[in-house]
């Protein structure tokens, strides 16, 4: 596994990283749980994408 990057958001965590040729992401929530998703991307940038999606999501239900 390569890490390809790490950004903060909204006190989240998300992490894209490469596996076996294919992108995928994790998000970590600001208690600390890991999420990991069963989507696999082809480039980093599509991993990316989806991935603030699924972080601005969780935030948003965070806050009901």
């Amino acid at each position: 596994m390569k890490i390809q990057n790490i950004i903060a958001i909204n006190g989240y965590t998300l992490l894209i990283y490469c596996l076996d040729r294919l992108y995928r992401f994790s998000i970590i929530d600001p208690s600390g749980v890991t999420f990991n998703f069963d989507c696999k991307f082809l480039t980093a940038e599509a991993a990316n994408a989806e991935g603030r999606v699924a972080v601005e999501i969780a935030y948003s239900l965070d806050r009901i």
